[in-house]
């Protein structure tokens, strides 16, 4: 096959990655040539060849992204036609296939397939057992493989599977309101007493929200909840103010299970 193809995504507490990683192996075992470039970093014009197909897999927040995945998008050059495949990771409801694929289209882009896939909620207060969580990990992958053969044999489409609210998709995408009461609801902090000073969430956090206050981190107002520190977080030092039964994690899957 042999086909070049640039590989963009984002990924907060791991559910991204983990699916991202699975394809980018289905797409190599296939013989494409996969460049894997990360959207905080931007849209990087290639030096050499253009890609010929673009790929992009981010997780869906607040029923569409966090507002600096859209920028991105926006951001993205005119094309004279690159075909566009696209993986969302969401935990039950979404609405952003519909405007991106508008937005990609009159770009100049050809959206050619696009899937959503269910993951476990790594920011929840009710508890999940493992075995559930390993079950729709193990879904979750397979879609991936599934959705890489089809795009390989030409099986493409662009449905949305999930219904979600586009009334909310567009505030989320258009205006600041539901971030602002996001940031009212779900501040978070950090625990200066677990707190390492290693400055692993300031290098991690995509909008730049978080510095280093002597040897403590310390959050902005700028969140768009990733939750990308909280997770990554190694001593689990970050947490929502107020609402102790809230957690987050981080996606973790056995390697042997990865590797069946």
């Amino acid at each position: 096959m042999n086909k070049r193809i640039d590989f963009y995504y984002f990924s907060g507490t791991g559910n991204t990655q983990l699916i991202v990683d699975h394809a980018v192996n289905s797409l190599t075992m296939n013989g494409c040539n996969v460049s894997v470039k990360h959207i905080e970093k931007g849209y990087i014009l290639s030096e050499n060849e253009p890609a010929e197909q673009l790929w992009f897999a981010f997780p869906v927040n607040s029923q569409a992204v966090s507002p600096f995945i859209w920028r991105f998008f926006r951001s993205l050059p005119q094309s004279s036609g690159t075909k566009v495949y696209v993986i969302a990771t969401l935990n039950n409801s979404a609405y952003i296939l519909k405007p991106l694929f508008t937005l990609l289209k009159d770009k100049g882009y050809t959206p050619t397939s696009a899937c959503e896939i269910s993951m476990p909620n790594n920011m929840t207060d009710t508890h999940q057992s493992k075995e559930q969580d390993l079950n729709q990990l193990i879904a979750a992958c397979d879609k991936a493989d599934q959705f890489v053969s089809d795009s390989i044999a030409g099986k493409v489409k662009w449905d949305t599977e999930y219904k979600g609210s586009s009334f909310v998709s567009l505030l989320s995408r258009r205006t600041a309101l539901p971030w602002m009461s996001m940031r009212l609801l779900l501040k978070l902090r950090i625990e200066a007493s677990q707190c390492t000073g290693c400055g692993l969430c300031v290098r991690q956090c995509p909008v730049q929200n978080i510095s280093m206050t002597g040897h403590v981190s310390l959050h902005g107002n700028k969140c768009e909840f990733c939750m990308k520190c909280a997770a990554s977080c190694p001593k689990k030092a970050i947490y929502i103010s107020g609402k102790p039964k809230i957690k987050i994690r981080s996606t973790k899957m056995p390697h042997s299970t990865i590797q069946r």
